[in-house]
């Protein structure tokens, strides 16, 4: 389900935050705890669809329970994601990751 449209009538934090609350619901088995969505509001829509590849990609619930995010952030150098799980699916998240960096750079500039 993709984000629900940006609401003009809330700042840029309160819309950070809900979008974000949306991302960590609707992809609950990603997250464990609090993990941060420290990139900019404009950066959230492509995490969605990082999201959406990691929820396409790992099919195997005994996979799903051994994956998670432990940071997500966008620092001068691009988007910086990491997490812990099984290694048979990093060929397709680390590409991926690196193809949203300058993406993200520059949604966030």
């Amino acid at each position: 389900m993709p984000l629900t449209p940006a609401d003009p009538a809330l700042s840029a934090e309160e819309q950070h935050a809900l979008w974000s609350s949306e991302l960590i619901q609707q992809y609950a088995w990603q997250f464990e705890g609090a993990t941060p969505l420290a990139v900019p509001l404009a950066c959230l829509p492509l995490l969605e669809n990082l999201f959406k590849l990691v929820d396409e990609t790992i099919k195997d619930s005994f996979d799903r329970s051994l994956f998670c995010w432990t940071d997500l952030k966008l620092d001068e150098s691009g988007l910086k994601a990491w997490y812990l799980g099984v290694e048979d699916y990093d060929a397709v998240i680390e590409p991926y990751i690196e193809s949203l960096s300058a993406r993200c750079l520059a949604a966030g500039s």
